[in-house]
């Protein structure tokens, strides 16, 4: 026996259309926002180990302290206080290394592109922050057309990719929240 398929009227099909463009453009987004947080975490980690070092200065030029007494309070001895900038000084350095797991991460998502090109595109783009022009060049002369054609394919195809850790998180596995 054949099952009919169900028939939608025309107002039901214009809001499906439209639920699944707005999801398509949602997910497009989503690739977007990834890229773009992984262009950015260089400037994350540099400033953390900017700070890191500021701290170690300060630790090894820092022997004249004596005790700091706090208006009203008691002193600290200096012991306390090379303690506290060494437990700031480790903690950036975990924050550190967590922003580089996220880099990682996120170029393994590029990884991930079936397309030599496409991943080549991206990690260019993104990740060595190359200028459209040099990339170019370095792909023996294309064109700025076509690199913008391959950029735009390559997102699309990374949108799939993180559809369907989406889709596999409905498992249970926690992907999309590690990833996303």
């Amino acid at each position: 026996l054949k099952q009919k398929k169900p028939r939608y009227s025309l107002p039901q099909l214009i809001v499906l259309t439209k639920t699944i463009i707005s999801q398509r453009r949602q997910r497009v987004n989503k690739a977007k926002e990834l890229l773009k947080e992984l262009q950015d975490l260089d400037m994350d980690i540099q400033s953390r180990i900017d700070e890191i070092k500021e701290l170690e200065a300060g630790l090894l030029s820092s022997p004249k302290w004596t005790d700091v007494k706090v208006q009203g309070g008691q002193a600290r001895k200096v012991d306390d206080v090379y303690t506290q900038l060494i437990v700031m000084k480790e903690a950036i350095e975990q924050d550190t290394k967590e922003v580089i797991n996220r880099k990682l991460e996120l170029g393994r998502m590029i990884n991930r592109l079936k397309n030599p090109k496409h991943r080549t595109i991206l990690r260019k783009t993104y990740i060595n922050k190359m200028y459209v022009d040099d990339i170019c060049d370095s792909m023996g002369g294309m064109s700025s057309p076509t690199y913008y054609r391959l950029k735009k394919q390559a997102v699309k195809e990374l949108d799939v990719i993180l559809s369907e850790l989406i889709v596999n998180d409905s498992n249970g596995t926690g992907m999309k929240s590690k990833i996303c």
